[in-house]
């Protein structure tokens, strides 16, 4: 399968899947209302803290070393059993200390619906390892059918859950698609094995503590707005994450068919050139899809949601700009990531991690939820900047930065015009970026076909 086929197979399985859970949101904001919706992002931020720790960063160490085993077999054996082990001890932990995690979480959440969360986070972490054995291996068809089938099963069950059970429908409908997505990926479960664990606890435990204070950035700050601000106010910046969060994954494709393959493009100049050029070229899909934001997203939510929230439509194109650099320090870290210690990995993140604290801190109870969005920007591009020159230290690649630097002007302006409700400069300013992104590859075409022409003629 070709790289854009590749591409196109996982864009049509995460965008569908996206949007099943996209159009069963007007409905699930009515059934809820703001308070319960608050109480569900609650848990969702948690499920997404309790995932990290328990997959451990295994899968980003299959995509790390996966390409340099003899026995690909036997090493994904060594990391299912190690995953295996180690999210099932973190469950069991879980539920051992369920009254503890509900005194903790804001919101008071059911003890049924932590314990499914709970069973759900441990299926879901099991099928990492499959998951990722299938993208390594480029099949992206069997990928996807999970994906939409664990998606679909989901939506249904929502839509018979949610109504009469709330939030505990929510959780069971998430725990009976998880156990039909396992039933999709049995096949491809290889046995477990313990093995190799000192190279993947190394690797892995970087990543985890890289993820743990990432969390800290950009996460945990749902549960401070939730016991600063209430659940009410919570429930607006919810949907607006929910919806940059969603259009970033249009993003994912290019991300699924380029991540496990840019280790191995570092040999020689030639291929260092082209991986730096293709890390420019994700970056500035991000900032296709911040525009796509700013213009089309934030309009579409006045129309989409009911009018308790409707704010989340002057929120969502902050976020859009907080998403473009967020996904920008995944592709321009190539040189920390490249490095089996991750200790650099480990230091943006402490760094970070402590201005986001001093952020939740100091920012969002003295100035309110604005400023604090506009901070959390600023830090964003604080991550950037710090991987970049960290891993230009580690692994010099000849990224063309003023190709990206336009863009980010670009986008600069769409944002400032939309703020003045000034319709006319956001598109004219979206043209020139669609052109400034695209020039560079249909350039060559161009020439290719005016030559071709030429000597026709």
């Amino acid at each position: 399968m070709t790289p854009a086929m590749t591409m196109a197979v996982y864009a049509i399985g995460l965008v569908s899947s996206k949007l099943i859970a996209l159009g069963l949101q007007p409905f699930v904001t009515q059934w809820l209302g703001t308070d319960q919706f608050g109480q569900l992002d609650v848990l969702v931020t948690f499920g997404s803290l309790f995932t990290l720790i328990m997959a451990f960063g295994i899968s980003d160490a299959m995509y790390r070393f996966a390409h340099d085993q003899a026995d690909q077999a036997a090493f994904f054996r060594c990391t299912f059993g190690l995953i295996l082990l180690i999210a099932s001890v973190i469950m069991l932990l879980g539920q051992a200390f369920l009254s503890e995690l509900q005194q903790n979480l804001p919101g008071d959440p059911s003890s049924f619906a932590v314990r499914c969360l709970l069973l759900t986070l441990l299926l879901n972490t099991l099928c990492c390892v499959p998951l990722a054995i299938l993208r390594i291996r480029n099949f992206a068809s069997q990928f996807v059918l999970a994906q939409v089938a664990f998606a679909l099963v989901q939506g249904l069950g929502i839509i018979f859950l949610a109504p009469q059970y709330g939030v505990d429908g929510i959780m069971a409908a998430g725990l009976i698609a998880q156990i039909v997505q396992i039933i999709t990926l049995a096949k491809h479960f290889p046995a477990p094995k313990l093995g190799l664990s000192a190279l993947l606890l190394k690797y892995g435990r970087a990543i985890t503590l890289s993820g743990i204070l990432s969390f800290l950035v950009m996460g945990v700050e749902r549960w401070a707005i939730a016991d600063t601000l209430g659940l009410a106010a919570l429930a607006p910046y919810a949907i607006a994450a929910q919806w940059a969060i969603a259009a970033s994954l249009l993003l994912e494709p290019f991300g699924m068919w380029w991540f496990p393959k840019r280790f191995g493009l570092l040999g020689t100049q030639a291929q260092r050139q082209q991986a730096a050029t293709l890390s420019v070229l994700g970056c500035q899909l991000g900032c296709l899809v911040a525009a796509g934001i700013i213009i089309v997203a934030s309009r579409f939510l006045l129309l989409w949601l009911p009018a308790e929230f409707h704010q989340s439509a002057q929120i969502l194109p902050l976020l859009g700009i907080t998403v473009m650099f967020k996904h920008a320090s995944t592709l321009l870290n190539i040189g920390c990531y490249h490095q089996k210690d991750g200790n650099s990995i480990m230091a943006i993140g402490i760094i970070s991690a402590a201005c986001a604290v001093a952020l939740l801190v100091f920012v969002l109870p003295r100035f309110g939820l604005y400023p604090f969005i506009l901070s959390g920007i600023g830090l964003q591009l604080l991550r950037v900047s710090l991987f970049y020159l960290w891993s230009q230290h580690y692994l010099r690649l000849p990224y063309p930065l003023p190709r990206l630097a336009v863009s980010y002007c670009l986008v600069t302006l769409i944002l400032v015009s939309h703020i003045h409700f000034n319709l006319a400069h956001e598109i004219a300013f979206s043209l020139l970026l669609l052109i400034q992104v695209g020039w560079p590859w249909l350039r060559p075409k161009l020439t290719g076909w005016k030559k071709a022409a030429e000597a026709n003629g």
